[in-house]
């Protein structure tokens, strides 16, 4: 699929803005009409300098320092001690390139708006520089959620090493550089894009394990789910139906038992949860992309320049502390499957799926449901929820509220890093377990049939403890499986 690359013509979304940011190929240009936008909003600004209005951040210091005047004639040295002021080092973990990228395109657009009041000059470098081959080390640390300002701030001085003028910043730009919510923006943005298929190998996981399990598939049966209006139930229990097509445990009498845990019992429901929550957090997410969070605006309505709050990340943080703790019972029923399916009482095989009377060996031996459990753990320390914990008093008691979204973004990113992990550990002890009963591929769902046919070759089932197992490959290898990476096609 083809992406415009032109800013201004369009809102950015998720997807858009991934697939801009990760492919470097295209020149970024501004639409013609946004220039125009953009030349407006520059000669509002030019004449608050003029005629010697008070305008925050224009004529006036910032924060803490907004009752003072800015004197016109040290505009520009005001501008760029701003940006250095801010631009703070702060030792941590360092923004990827491709993120970099997403977040001058954010600033592109919002800069294309025209309210943002910078020039023409600024639009255009800023347009270059998202194509550079030599991005700046920008660190991911010192943002409260009320605009990025300290990685921005990194990005801004980079930005001015980069220009071929002295011209730049001039009035206004500075800030309107640093105080947006560019960094969470992007960075949320490409982990956004992998929350579906996160579930979509957590399905797989669950429908393996049905089949290791040989459990009740009446709970995710079309009966069952016709008489509720969940929509993202609805989709994990089609996708579950459609993994599990062709089934043996589709016949009368197939399932061991009557009734399983509710671990098996609840997939669609907790999946299905979760996918609303996810659809909801992608929706506020597009929303904040189409949106202008630049404080000041300037050129909007009978007012020349109006302070305001568009910055504040209530919203995302809220849809991302709900997608976080949805993420995390979702890992946490898979934890629980994967002890289960290992629990003689429960599963009718033998305790870690080893041989039969044999004291090494099996999934339990290679501690596997340990490493699940701790994964377990961090993924539900991960979900505790951002909003309200307190910032304090920020710049004098100016800034006394925060809603934390790139902290809240990062723990989504680990979660995110860990639930590949957890459910490549379900697979493989569902997987295991498939193997162990004897049963042949063709009695298996259709859906996953490339799952076991993939992963079993990297299985050291008879084997155990004769070399280190490496859980690597498994995953490499179930990323590319099709039900992971949203190409399975199911109807509601």
């Amino acid at each position: 699929m083809t992406v415009s690359s032109s800013i201004g013509s369009e809102p950015l979304t998720c997807e858009r803005l991934v697939a801009l940011a990760v492919d470097a190929a295209e020149p970024i240009e501004l639409d013609a009409d946004a220039m125009a936008r953009v030349r407006s909003g520059h000669a509002a600004v030019r004449h608050l300098i003029e005629s010697n209005t008070p305008a925050y951040g224009v004529t006036t210091g910032v924060g803490s320092q907004k009752d003072h005047a800015v004197d016109p004639a040290m505009l520009l040295d005001y501008n760029r001690r701003l940006v250095r002021g801010h631009a703070t080092r702060v030792p941590s973990a360092a923004v990827r390139p491709e993120v970099v990228r997403a977040a001058l395109l954010v600033v592109a657009q919002q800069f294309a708006s025209g309210v943002a009041g910078v020039s023409p000059a600024l639009v255009e470098h800023v347009c270059a520089a998202i194509r550079s081959g030599d991005l700046p080390v920008i660190d991911a640390a010192g943002t409260v959620g009320a605009s990025d300002l300290v990685p921005l701030s990194q990005i801004a001085a980079w930005l001015l090493r980069t220009a071929d003028t002295e011209e730049l910043p001039g009035p206004k730009e500075a800030l309107a550089l640093i105080n947006s919510n560019a960094i969470s923006l992007a960075t949320g943005a490409f982990r956004i894009v992998e929350v579906n298929e996160a579930l979509n190998r957590f399905d797989l996981a669950a429908a393996l394990t049905l089949e290791g399990f040989r459990g009740n598939l009446d709970a995710i049966s079309q009966p069952v789910n016709s008489v509720h209006q969940r929509p993202g139930q609805a989709r994990s229990a089609a996708m579950l139906r459609s993994l599990l097509e062709g089934s043996r445990l589709w016949e009368i009498d197939e399932a061991r038992n009557l009734q399983d845990p509710l671990s098996f019992r609840n997939v669609s429901q907790i999946h299905g949860a979760a996918r609303e929550f996810a659809a909801w957090l992608r929706d506020v997410w597009n929303t904040e992309l189409a949106s202008v969070n630049v404080n000041p605006l300037v050129n909007v309505g009978p007012k020349a320049v109006y302070s305001h709050g568009n910055m504040d990340t209530t919203r995302m943080t809220l849809a991302l502390d709900g997608c976080r703790q949805a993420l995390a019972k979702v890992a946490d029923v898979s934890g629980e499957r994967i002890h289960k399916i290992q629990w003689p009482s429960f599963s009718g095989l033998p305790i870690g799926l080893a041989e039969k009377g044999e004291p090494a060996g099996g999934v339990q031996f290679l501690n596997l449901g340990h490493i699940a459990a701790s994964l377990i753990t961090s993924v539900k320390i991960w979900a505790q929820p951002h909003l309200l914990h307190s910032v304090g008093q920020l710049a004098d008691g100016v800034e006394d509220t925060a809603s934390h979204a790139l902290h809240a973004v990062h723990d989504l990113e680990r979660q995110l890093d860990a639930a590949r992990t957890i459910a490549a550990i379900e697979i493989v002890i569902a997987v295991w377990a498939i193997d162990r009963r004897g049963l042949e591929l063709t009695e298996l769902g259709a859906g996953v049939r490339p799952a076991v046919e993939a992963v079993r070759p990297l299985l050291p089932i008879g084997r155990e403890g004769s070399e280190v197992f490496d859980l690597g490959p498994v995953i490499d290898t179930i990323d590319r499986l099709p039900a992971t990476t949203g190409l399975l096609e199911v109807s509601q």
